[in-house]
């Protein structure tokens, strides 16, 4: 997606950030930490973010580095441009992207996948848990609720707009993952950096599991999403891919004829 509502305002900051404090949203400055020599906010509850998610290395690596790079992707970008960084709640992005993922957890007997549930909303409920698990008074429900809205919507960025920057930019941290040419919004030593500790050389082979993993799981978790695709191609016994809406609108339709034969009707198409 093209987040052109953040064009001009993206240019207008377009000066180092390194002078800008990393402050809370009421003004409050900060800790800070670097990390793969980017400057983050590290606040104890990011600092046990990053524990949480290091449970995956044993056994999805890509998915701890694949966290990682997400938000620091996101730092960097904000760190390259002094509005955005004063603009943005830097702990709400550094917990939503570190967690926004929980929901590819493969581990036996997981909190965080669900049998009928997408993995995004697993994720978003994860996160939204883990906080409210700290007990802190500046965590708010609207607080929350931008975060868990920017790990739901991490697939359906064309629902983005009118969202506040907190959501869109949790969201624009993810997708500077996708394949693609490296934005300009990141400076290419940052990439570089970024990939040299967190390497992304097995992330779309582990994307590829993890998705056949949840169509193999919960496909009532599935079906209907852009995951359905994973099932079809890969799980003997899926089925034929769905399409919900298109189920339901084109069963109504037949009904509907059927109940009520004379009702007046002209197709406009």
């Amino acid at each position: 997606m093209k987040f052109s509502g953040f064009s001009s305002f993206l240019l207008a900051g377009a000066v180092t950030a390194a002078q800008v404090q990393c402050r809370d949203p009421h003004g409050r400055p900060l800790p800070t930490t670097k990390i793969a020599n980017i400057e983050v906010v590290y606040t104890p509850l990011v600092q046990d973010a990053i524990k949480l998610i290091k449970g995956f290395i044993p056994l999805q690596p890509y998915l701890y580095n694949h966290l990682m790079r997400s938000w620091l992707y996101g730092a960097a970008a904000f760190n390259n441009n002094a509005t955005l960084k004063a603009s943005v709640d830097l702990e709400l992005h550094a917990i939503g992207t570190l967690l926004h993922d929980l929901g590819w957890d493969m581990r036996p007997n997981s909190p965080w996948h669900t049998p009928n549930i997408p993995f995004e909303v697993d994720s978003a409920l994860g996160a939204v848990d883990f906080v409210k698990s700290h007990k802190l008074a500046n965590w708010d429900a609207n607080r929350l609720e931008r975060m868990h809205d920017g790990i739901t919507l991490q697939g359906m960025t064309a629902y983005l707009n009118g969202k506040n920057i907190d959501t869109n930019w949790l969201v624009q941290s993810v997708i500077f993952e996708f394949p693609g040419p490296r934005s300009p919004l990141i400076r290419n030593e940052d990439y570089d950096s970024i990939l040299k500790e967190f390497p992304n050389d097995t992330v779309f082979r582990g994307t590829n599991e993890t998705f056949t993993w949840l169509t193999l799981t919960k496909p009532e978790g599935t079906r209907g999403t852009f995951i359905d695709i994973f099932g079809v191609n890969y799980v003997p016994g899926y089925g034929p891919q769905s399409n919900i809406a298109f189920e339901l609108i084109t069963g109504g339709v037949a009904a509907e004829i059927e109940q009520f034969p004379n009702a007046p009707w002209h197709s406009n198409l």
